[in-house]
């Protein structure tokens, strides 16, 4: 009979202990699936990559220097024409690797033509999106002449989705448009991510709700993980989700606004969302530079 209590015992202690372990595979497998993975860690360039967000007042212009290569992200809208191309001139742009028009309002490609004009652009990456204004047509049938003439490559970024375009070790990933239509003209915006070493800025354009719960859906920290974030919109309430930034996890946000503008940008809600993060602003900052150097970030401003 004690044989038979003894065998009975084990049997229950035997079912504990798988019955524990079930429960600890199960644990780790919802705990790998849930939590974000670890990022990878990437080779220290030598150099120095200088992300500028340039004062065009209320309007998105984005330069990238990275040794003797530029990227230009929007250009401001065209009442702002003098202050762009001074600042350009005065950082020794002359050719530029990658234009990139994020949509097609005038706050982001207002001077689009005379980048064309003006610099030697080597490609065009535009959304795959289309406007009937007269500044739309125009600036495509620039772009389409220019790349008649002058041979420049004009890319789709809706096709691109998750292509990581390289330039002098910085990297830039084309995260959004991830639909072909939305409803607002805000959501067509090509959302990138750049990487120079191990730190990484997003620069989200117009994105608003809808295109940021696309990215939310399907995306993880360990692709929006950055330092430094854009704020979308400049700064609107219906862009910089919390959802977003609980993924972007950044430690700088930036808006790109201009001072006393009519739409009371950035919103008093996106204000909030932001309030334990280091935020600097072109309003009220003028332009602001954020360099990286040996996987370390400096910030200067020019006002």
């Amino acid at each position: 009979m004690a044989q038979k209590r003894m065998t009975k015992r084990k049997k229950q202690k035997l079912t504990k202990y798988i019955l524990g372990a079930v429960c600890l595979i199960i644990a780790a497998i919802i705990w790998y699936f849930v939590n974000p993975k670890e990022q990878a860690s990437y080779e220290v360039p030598n150099g120095t990559a200088e992300i500028h967000f340039i004062d065009v007042g209320q309007g998105d212009a984005t330069l990238i220097k990275v040794g003797d290569k530029n990227i230009l992200i929007d250009t401001g809208e065209s009442s702002a024409e003098d202050e762009l191309l001074a600042y350009l001139d005065s950082h020794s742009v002359k050719e530029i690797e990658y234009f990139v028009v994020t949509h097609f309002d005038t706050d982001h490609f207002g001077n689009g033509i005379e980048i064309l004009e003006t610099y030697d652009v080597k490609k065009l990456l535009i959304p795959d999106q289309v406007k009937t204004t007269v500044s739309y047509e125009n600036f495509i049938d620039k772009a389409t002449e220019q790349k008649e003439s002058r041979d420049i490559e004009i890319l789709n970024a809706n096709e691109m989705i998750g292509e990581k375009l390289v330039v002098n070790e910085l990297e830039l990933t084309i995260l959004a448009p991830l639909k072909n239509n939305y409803d607002d003209s805000n959501d067509y915006s090509v959302v990138l991510m750049a990487r120079y070493g191990n730190k990484r800025v997003l620069l989200s354009g117009d994105a608003e709700k809808e295109s940021e719960e696309d990215m939310v859906s399907k995306y993880s920290t360990s692709d929006l993980d950055c330092d430094v974030f854009k704020l979308g919109h400049h700064g609107s309430r219906t862009s910089s989700s919390q959802e977003l930034l609980d993924l972007a996890t950044p430690e700088y946000v930036v808006a790109c606004c201009g001072e006393d503008n009519k739409y009371g940008h950035p919103h008093e809600e996106v204000l909030n969302r932001v309030k334990h993060l280091k935020l600097y602003r072109t309003d009220e900052q003028g332009s602001i530079v954020f360099s990286i150097a040996n996987d370390e970030i400096s910030v200067k401003t020019e006002k």
